[in-house]
């Protein structure tokens, strides 16, 4: 028999079987090949993992797929599918479908648990952790906010586990497979994100793509102080060696904190001493509230350096136009990282179009550049342009 993919999950397969002899249409087999369930057929399609099994499909693949997630939920993610999220709307996607299950969630329990439903303090922390997620997703902008969500999501992920685990007879014919799909995508979510903050891709890194994006880290700041306020407790001892923070706290960036270089800088400069005392303030905190300061400073780095790109990019539309076209031109090449020489390169297509390089003071200059660029995307921008603007003849192949 020929084994059949499972586009949604690339380490796992469906094998078809002699269902005269089975009794099962197709195994479900892991990433060792090894058979971790079955699909069956009656009118329609059913996967089955133990003593689990998920709804009614159409297609032997869907119900292949509810196998996969009741092993996911189990088992976790195989390491060759915990790859880095290709940017920041991919990774908001996955996180938004978590709160999406909240509706699956309470219908289920009722049936389940009756009047008692929301009062199981399984369900009652998976349905609070889901509001924490809703709240959360805009966080995901920086390699901070990732580390920060992947810890919450043990908000949804611990209690499900345990009731997973846990439910017994009509309850667990009921919550099984819901809970396994919250698992599955909190785990998910959980490892894509932390491999994101390892391994970040160019929108999580450089200048901002847009003001929103800006004002959400500036929001997920303001969070997370309040957060580490609410955990240190107005009356507590550690009031006092919150006093210096809040002071650095107090000018946070808000709305509308990127119009102009300016502002950036502005934001930048307050965000890094709100780092420095966060980072500072550790050493004299314990437990949560330190744990809190620790996210802070890493998010008010992390934003401090993304606020600094953010205001040279700006200060070279005066020669290049807004940051739409810039942005338009850029996705039309390939930047890549800075080496130990301070080097980037720049590819079109099959053709190189740099390199661009940091100067002295900060800048960046490339090939036919008269006059450095406040930025590397600045710069890259310009060799962009006057490629395209050449023959096709005239361009350098790689």
């Amino acid at each position: 028999m020929i084994d059949l993919d499972l586009p949604a999950h690339p380490s796992f397969h469906l094998r078809p079987t002699a269902e005269a002899e089975t009794g099962a249409s197709h195994h479900v087999l892991g990433p060792g090949r090894e058979v971790i369930g079955q699909v069956f057929r009656a009118s329609g399609y059913r996967g089955r993992l133990g003593r689990d099994t998920g709804p009614g499909r159409h297609s032997a693949t869907a119900a292949g797929c509810d196998v996969v997630t009741l092993h996911i939920a189990r088992h976790g993610v195989p390491a060759a599918e915990q790859q880095p999220y290709a940017g920041a709307a991919e990774a908001h996607a996955a996180l938004a479908l978590l709160p999406l299950q909240r509706e699956e969630i309470v219908n289920c329990a009722a049936r389940a648990y009756h009047f008692q439903a929301l009062r199981q303090p399984q369900v009652a922390a998976i349905l609070d952790g889901l509001e924490v997620i809703a709240r959360e997703v805009g966080a995901v902008g920086t390699r901070a906010g990732c580390r920060r969500i992947a810890r919450l999501l043990y908000s949804v992920l611990s209690p499900a586990r345990v009731l997973f685990a846990e439910a017994e007879g009509e309850a667990r014919v009921w919550m099984a497979f819901p809970l396994a799909r919250v698992a599955c995508f909190a785990e998910q979510a959980r490892t894509r994100l932390l491999a994101t903050a390892e391994q970040p891709p160019a929108g999580l890194r450089g200048p901002f793509p847009s003001a929103h994006a800006a004002e959400q880290l500036a929001d997920t700041v303001h969070r997370v102080w309040r957060d580490l306020e609410h955990a240190a407790g107005t009356d507590s001892p550690l009031a006092f060696p919150l006093d210096t923070l809040r002071a650095a706290a107090d000018p946070l960036p808000g709305s509308r904190c990127v119009r102009n270089h300016s502002d950036c800088h502005s934001a930048a400069a307050v965000l890094r001493t709100v780092a420095t005392e966060a980072d500072a303030t550790t050493a004299e905190l314990r437990g949560e509230v330190r744990q809190f300061a620790t996210e802070l400073a890493a998010l008010a780095t992390d934003g401090a350096d993304r606020m600094e790109a953010t205001a040279r990019l700006l200060q070279d539309t005066a020669r290049l136009g807004k940051v739409t076209q810039i942005t338009r031109d850029l996705d039309r090449a390939e930047l890549g990282p800075e080496d130990n020489t301070g080097r980037r390169s720049v590819r079109i297509s099959h053709h190189e179009a740099g390199p661009i390089t940091r100067t002295p003071d900060g800048n960046w200059t490339g090939p036919g550049i008269t006059g450095p660029y406040r930025s590397p995307e600045g710069a890259a921008t310009a060799l962009v342009r006057a490629h395209l603007a050449q023959p096709t003849s005239g361009r350098r192949s790689l």
